[in-house]
């Protein structure tokens, strides 16, 4: 439902195309929701199907397919409205980074390192992207009102603390794993010490 809800509500804002609302997806709530071209233009045949929006309007394509322009009627507003006050379903979390991690104890400590700084670089051009958009006008010209506004920025806000925290938690876990660092190297048998020329000796109980 929750494809449908953001369907509905981008369309409450105005009569929009499934290109449109594909950028519109892209745009704005693509930092916590994320939508296919395919899975968006099949919601909107559905949609109309259930009498919940209808075209408004069709724009010529200059050489390329026709645009319907889809708008919302009376029955996909109070859609809208009940989608909005009904309890929030489960949320599903899936972290490909930490799913390898786990595992990865036994994996080389480059590759590691690697992998970690791979996901961070990504991590900055993603935190960069929210910052470009907390400060484009056009994004927040489509706010009814100053309260829209204000929630559309919060929104973004959200993006970027989760961006800050996944690049301390990537700095910390490449300090605590580097080489130079006491947490990652391995410790050695209980009751035994390494003596010069790598020969062990055990301790005796007094």
């Amino acid at each position: 439902m929750s494809l449908r809800g953001a369907i509905l509500g981008f369309l409450a804002l105005e009569p929009q195309s499934g290109y449109t609302l594909k950028q519109r997806f892209d745009g704005s709530v693509g930092s916590f929701w994320t939508a296919t071209q395919s899975q968006i233009y099949r919601e909107l045949h559905a949609l109309e199907h259930e009498g919940l929006l209808l075209v408004d309007a069709v724009v010529p394509g200059d050489g390329k397919p026709d645009r319907k322009l889809y708008t919302l009627t009376a029955s996909g507003r109070a859609a809208l409205a009940r989608w909005l006050t009904e309890p929030l379903e489960p949320l599903v979390l899936r972290h490909p980074l930490l799913l390898k991690f786990v595992f990865a104890a036994d994996a080389p400590p480059d590759a590691v390192d690697a992998l970690l700084a791979t996901y961070a670089a990504g991590m900055e051009a993603r935190r960069a992207e929210y910052v470009g958009r907390l400060g484009d006008p056009q994004i927040f010209s489509l706010a009814r009102t100053p309260r829209e506004a204000a929630m559309w920025r919060l929104s973004i806000e959200h993006g970027l603390a989760w961006c800050d925290t996944e690049l301390a938690w990537i700095a910390r876990a490449r300090a605590a794993l580097s080489p130079r660092s006491p947490k990652s190297r391995p410790k050695s048998k209980r009751g035994t010490t390494t003596g010069a020329g790598g020969k062990r000796w055990t301790r005796r109980e007094r």
